[in-house]
């Protein structure tokens, strides 16, 4: 996936941005803070997945959608052989 040690700098530390927010979100007592809090999370998400899917990460973000739509159909398949193991 990311091969980019600065894109995985830059990704871990918006990951830690939005851990500090959901963290402060859960611990607040306020309402309208936790809520202030859940909202500023929101959009650092969003504006961190926009970002993702621009230039060229967005081939990136194919690929790994791609390849983790052919893994939960091996894992279905595995189930599935599974369970015919399992009425034998």
């Amino acid at each position: 996936m990311m091969q980019d040690p600065e894109a995985i700098t830059a990704h871990r530390e918006k990951m830690g941005e939005m851990r500090a927010l959901m963290q402060q979100a859960r611990a607040a007592s306020d309402p309208a803070e936790r809520q202030r809090l859940m909202a500023e999370h929101r959009e650092k998400m969003q504006e961190h997945m926009a970002g993702m899917m621009q230039g060229d990460n967005a081939g990136m973000m194919a690929a790994c959608h791609q390849r983790m739509t052919m893994m939960d159909d091996m894992m279905e398949q595995m189930a599935a052989q599974q369970g015919m193991a399992q009425n034998d």
